[in-house]
């Protein structure tokens, strides 16, 4: 999902205050109103990380990595199936903010509990090194994508911006596909204390 939440918010800010064209293609909004937009994504990613842990204990941690790679997935499609109007474009950009927070916490809380205590840090600092790894790809691949895409002006082409949504949506259903073969955090006793040999008597 790094992939696309980092990669997306670029593209977002330049979509919503690129003028309308003729296929639809464009909002035409202010710097406010982008802001705007901008900040109910992270309030919905916020709260989709909040819900994590309880999505965890309800239906399982795999399930909740999976369904936010898939709930990232529809977002992506909803954008290069609906974006010619601010509520059309708020409500795929919406799913994506949540699915986002769902996902990145559950990579984070997992990274953690399925690794013994000695390989936290370095658990922890390979998560942290592939959500930017992920994030640097998926910032090139739509600079890629745009600039292949685009108007004798420089401005990018409506195609352009599909082919970038599909790109996030086909990373973020690989992402739900790998999901599912995540290890489970291990709940196994530690363990038992050897039983103390009783004292000789006199």
């Amino acid at each position: 999902m790094a992939f696309g939440a980092i990669g997306f918010l670029g593209a977002n800010a330049v979509y919503l205050g690129t003028e309308p064209d003729g296929d639809g293609f464009g909002l035409g909004l202010g710097s406010r109103a982008i802001s705007l937009i901008s900040l109910a994504m992270v309030a919905v990613g916020f709260l989709g990380s909040t819900l994590t842990p309880w999505l965890a204990r309800l239906i399982g941690d795999r399930a909740v990595l999976a369904a936010g790679g898939c709930a990232g997935a529809a977002g992506f499609l909803s954008l290069v199936l609906f974006h010619s109007s601010v509520p059309q474009y708020l409500a795929g950009a919406l799913i994506v903010g949540l699915a986002t927070g769902m996902f990145e916490a559950a990579t984070r809380t997992l990274s953690v509990e399925v690794v013994d205590e000695a390989e936290t840090a370095l658990s922890v600092g390979v998560n942290e090194m592939a959500l930017s790894l992920g994030a640097a790809i998926g910032a090139a691949v739509i600079g890629a994508l745009w600039s292949s895409h685009t108007t004798a002006q420089g401005a990018v082409t409506g195609t352009g911006y599909q082919w970038a949504w599909t790109a996030c949506a086909a990373v973020a259903l690989g992402g739900a596909a790998v999901a599912l073969f995540f290890r489970s955090p291990s709940t196994a006793p530690g363990p038992e204390a050897a039983p103390t040999p009783a004292g000789r008597t006199a």
